[in-house]
């Protein structure tokens, strides 16, 4: 075999492969070097703008009505939901007690399996009397949130009072159920915690759940 080709390089004698080798480094350094091509931009003329507004044509919004699908007078829309037959037509059932376990709709006792009474206080005497004597202090207005009506002593107070029963430092109240578990859950679950929970959970945690971004077992 005959020995590779060498070449000399200040008066040192290198192989070929490693003539190529220092050729394309140095072609990459030179790139590397250059900078970037920006064409020049040349601002548009006042009038250029101007024309350039005037051949602007806008494509409709809508597509136009044509010939065969009849003139606007014709058109008639299609109902968002289909029109209710006389099947379809009934009379909301009227209560007339409170939502317990029993009540009384359209004059005739039922039981109430749709209640969101859980723990059975409506109409409960002594929450009525609470109710009555709250009413005759603070009165009664379009809304009751502390976000909207403002904080006022029986918040403290019950807040006090849970916080003692549960036995804890503090307790917080908010104005319903779901906006508790639209805070709470996402208050204290992030985005890399792991939750097992039972898929059958209520609507509100199940919002929650997924508000906190965690991953759900």
């Amino acid at each position: 075999m005959l020995p590779p080709p060498e070449l000399l390089f200040l008066e040192v004698p290198i192989g070929g492969h490693l003539f190529v080798e220092v050729l394309l480094f140095a072609v990459i350094v030179f790139l590397f070097s250059q900078k970037s091509y920006k064409p020049p931009k040349k601002p548009l003329t006042e009038k250029e703008i101007d024309d350039l507004c005037e051949e602007w044509v806008p494509e409709p919004l809508i597509p136009p009505i044509t010939e065969d699908a009849g003139g606007s007078e014709e058109w008639v829309p299609e109902p968002l939901i289909p029109p209710i037959t006389e099947d379809m037509q009934y009379e909301p059932p009227v209560l007339e007690s409170a939502a317990g376990p029993h009540t009384i709709v359209n004059g005739k006792e039922v039981v109430n399996f749709a209640s969101a009474n859980y723990l059975g206080l409506i109409g409960h005497e002594k929450l009525l009397e609470s109710c009555t004597s709250a009413l005759e202090k603070y009165g009664v207005g379009s809304c009751d949130p502390r976000g909207f009506y403002g904080t006022v002593d029986v918040h403290l107070d019950c807040e006090a009072r849970i916080a003692k029963f549960l036995g804890t430092p503090d307790s917080i109240l908010y104005s319903y159920g779901l906006s508790t578990m639209f805070s709470a859950i996402p208050a204290f679950c992030k985005k890399g915690d792991i939750i097992v929970v039972d898929e059958g959970v209520h609507w509100g945690i199940q919002n929650g759940l997924h508000l906190s971004r965690s991953t759900i077992v």
